[in-house]
């Protein structure tokens, strides 16, 4: 009966730690979508990001951890009507896949305006206790 009872609160402890993964990582996910196409802080960035970041656009490139925050805090193009939907997390040990759509109005410096439809996949991972954004990629879709 003792080890029934361990095991039971054993699952109930992973279960809630499951749970406070998810929502971290639903937050942070949300927050690094608002630092880079909204308010640009640079020091936000710096603290979701991890040493060895890969930043990929949905064009192709790939920036590195200073080339992604220096490209952000000098991007001025302003994304409005921002939308965040079919957000899917799944989460193994220490390393997370994040899987979201991201619609967004850019107003471009020279006036002109662009749908933006991106499907995006983030890669986290837990560095000590906190969740760091590894890697990123986005595509366009229609």
């Amino acid at each position: 009966m003792k080890h029934y009872i361990a095991f039971v609160f054993l699952f109930f402890v992973a279960a809630a730690y499951a749970q406070s993964d998810e929502k971290e990582l639903t937050k942070k996910t949300y927050l690094l979508s608002r630092t880079v196409f909204g308010t640009k802080d640079t020091v936000t960035l710096g603290k979701l990001l991890a040493k060895t970041v890969s930043y990929g656009h949905s064009h192709g490139n790939t920036e590195t951890r200073s080339e992604m925050i220096k490209g952000v805090a000098r991007n001025q193009t302003r994304y409005t009507d921002t939308l965040v939907s079919n957000l899917k997390l799944f989460i193994e040990d220490k390393t997370a896949i994040v899987r979201f759509l991201f619609k967004a109005k850019e107003n471009k410096k020279d006036g002109s305006t662009t749908d933006l439809n991106l499907s995006i996949m983030l890669v986290w991972i837990k560095d000590k206790k906190e969740w760091k954004l590894m890697g990123r990629q986005a595509v366009r879709v229609e």
